[in-house]
């Protein structure tokens, strides 16, 4: 089972990186900023009522974790076993002309775990995605404001100003926030 929940934890991961890194034919900016973070623990003491796990990590540090019933059967879980997670966090943004995107906002999530009986792991991923309009933009302060589908403004500071001289006010911007965590229990 441990392999089937990397594939698709794998898989997930770059659907979802897919739907928000399209190339732009324009030139207009991208920026793509991600983190991904592995933590692997033993399992040092398991409170089956309270759902509690003490976990050490390979620094020798402990933590106590409270699962949630989503996470699966901790009958299956022994004292000794490795607790794998894996944890993604990614914010792209793009600009397009226009005419090439709509203003409005979309989301989606997926979540596939162990069948019942086995050593619990598990995957959920999220995505949202808003598309904005720029409304004005100041070169002297590298500022940029953006206008939502129902009208709200929010004016931002450029993280890359010379990005401001490749956009107009009309373009639109998607800004697509991705995050996934995996977890995965195997037998000491």
């Amino acid at each position: 089972m441990k392999l089937s929940i990397k594939v698709l934890v794998t898989g997930l991961l770059v659907l979802l990186l897919s739907l928000s890194v399209q190339a732009a034919a324009d030139k207009k900016p991208m920026i793509q900023e991600s983190a991904t973070v592995t933590i692997e623990a033993k399992v040092e003491k398991i409170d089956r009522k309270t759902r509690q796990l003490t976990l050490k990590g390979k620094e020798g540090k402990s933590v106590t974790v409270t699962l949630d019933e989503k996470a699966g059967e901790l009958d299956k879980i022994d004292v000794g076993d490795l607790v794998v997670i894996h944890y993604l966090e990614s914010v792209t943004i793009q600009v397009f002309e226009h005419d090439k995107a709509e203003p409005g906002a979309v989301a989606a999530e997926a979540v596939a775990k162990s069948k019942p009986g086995e050593k619990p792991a598990g995957v959920a991923a999220e995505q949202a995605s808003v598309i904005v309009t720029i409304e004005s933009i100041d070169l002297t302060n590298d500022l940029v404001t953006l206008k939502s589908k129902n009208g709200e403004l929010s004016t931002v500071k450029a993280q890359n100003p010379e990005n401001l001289k490749k956009v107009k006010v009309g373009d639109r911007v998607k800004i697509t926030y991705t995050r996934a965590i995996g977890y995965s229990v195997t037998e000491k």
